[in-house]
């Protein structure tokens, strides 16, 4: 409630005031995760009912051919899965191992990825699937097919690649997931459960079918008479051999990820700007959105003799309008 007092220039006889005044009646507080989500709900609705109708149609056409795009998150929302897909930065201690060599760096990477115990599946049949974010895959040091491709998925993003998530079907361990990775002139197809790397017409990959892919985007279904590797035609751009979820430009996917960017580093205690210096090294602050929310952490550990290992941990979030 607001008062003020207007003077006006007319004769004393007729003269009149107004007051407007500040008065504090009360607020009322929305928790924000609360609006997030119900913001999240209207806006993808439409696009979950297109999801299914996706999947189902997909189903009608290749019974046998997997097809995956809602699973539910940790908090039993469903998502899809395109949300699963970001760039997010590995740990910096295998970065510094190969300061020089690209290639090195992705092998150790995908051995890192793989070092991760898997937990197994609870259905076989894709009817209630629940995936975690890479960082609690990596927190809990456990996950799933699909969460140990997206981890490595979201790795090579980092890095430029083109990368997406390959669902299908292998002669040695049945429901699978690999990452797709596009080269110069070749496909190559990363086991993220072994490390092991082969390209689209190596005749020892495992891997039996190409049923689906998916990036942060889009999901595409295969629908080419034959899913082995070696005859597949991966340029998903083809609408004759790639039935996409999405058509182009749609609107309605533009939501935020829900990863967080985000890492640890670990080093001595030597005085306060080596540590600042870095965390700028590192880039997280980098960031072209002037809405980025950032967290920061950090832990000293003493050792005999006045020796500090320090713990700094930084993250990074930030909603796409």
């Amino acid at each position: 409630m607001i008062f003020e007092k207007h003077e006006d220039h007319c004769f004393r006889s007729c003269s009149g005031h107004s007051y407007v005044r500040k008065n504090w009646l009360g607020s009322i507080v929305f928790p924000f995760s609360a609006l997030l989500q119900q913001s999240e709900f209207s806006d993808q609705i439409d696009v979950l009912e297109r999801a299914h109708i996706f999947a189902k149609n997909c189903k009608a056409v290749f019974p046998n051919r997997r097809i995956t795009t809602t699973v539910f998150n940790h908090d039993g929302i469903q998502i899809l899965v395109t949300r699963y897909i970001k760039a997010l930065n590995p740990p910096q201690q295998l970065l510094d191992i190969f300061l020089r060599d690209s290639n090195a760096t992705l092998d150790l990477i995908a051995h890192f990825v793989s070092l991760i115990p898997l937990m197994p599946d609870l259905d076989e049949n894709d009817g209630f699937d629940i995936w975690m974010t890479s960082e609690r895959c990596i927190s809990l040091a456990i996950g799933n097919k699909e969460e140990h491709a997206i981890l490595l998925c979201n790795f090579f993003l980092y890095f430029g690649k083109k990368a997406l998530v390959l669902l299908g079907t292998s002669i040695l361990e049945g429901r699978v997931a690999y990452v797709l990775t596009h080269e110069t002139d070749e496909y190559l197809l990363w086991n993220p459960l072994t490390g092991q790397c082969h390209r689209q017409f190596d005749p020892f990959c495992p891997l039996q079918s190409v049923d689906c892919l998916f990036d942060d985007g889009n999901v595409w279904f295969n629908i080419q008479q034959n899913s082995t590797p070696m005859a597949v035609y991966f340029d998903y751009s083809k609408e004759s051999f790639w039935k996409q979820l999405l058509p182009k430009n749609f609107q309605g996917t533009q939501v935020q990820s829900i990863q967080i960017a985000g890492f640890p580093i670990q080093m001595p205690y030597t005085n306060v700007q080596t540590v600042i210096d870095a965390m700028y090294q590192t880039g997280i602050h980098s960031s072209e959105y002037p809405q980025t929310e950032f967290a920061l952490a950090v832990y000293i550990h003493p050792y005999p003799n006045n020796i500090l290992s320090v713990w700094v941990y930084l993250a990074s979030l930030t909603r796409r309008q």
